[in-house]
């Protein structure tokens, strides 16, 4: 599914976590290039023993959202296939540490 960037800062779709708790809620995907990570600098940052400071970078080029891991210890996945860099789409599954979102369209 191609999703639309427009010019206002309303959410394209939206990480929600598995299993919400603490400091890890839904985070919205609207403004790109986005950071997640455990670090300050990060975009979205949440607490999980095995998410590198700066873990992973999702950014939207023509309509299609894309994730790419920076580095990071653990590394990044979607629908349970380590990647480097691969196309986010509608009902992935990305995992990052311990950490397990799905994409979900904003209605």
């Amino acid at each position: 599914m191609s999703i639309l960037p427009t010019s206002t800062a309303t959410s394209l779709a939206e990480l929600v976590p598995d299993e919400p708790s603490g400091d890890n809620g839904c985070i919205p995907l609207c403004q790109f290039p986005v950071v997640i990570g455990r670090g300050e600098d990060a975009q979205f940052s949440f607490v999980d023993r095995w998410l590198s400071r700066r873990h992973c970078e999702i950014d939207c080029f023509d309509g299609q959202l894309t994730v790419r891991d920076l580095g990071s210890r653990h590394g990044t996945y979607i629908n349970d296939i380590q990647i480097d860099e691969s196309p986010l789409n509608i009902n992935d599954q990305l995992r990052i540490g311990l950490t397990k979102f799905t994409v979900k369209s904003i209605d």
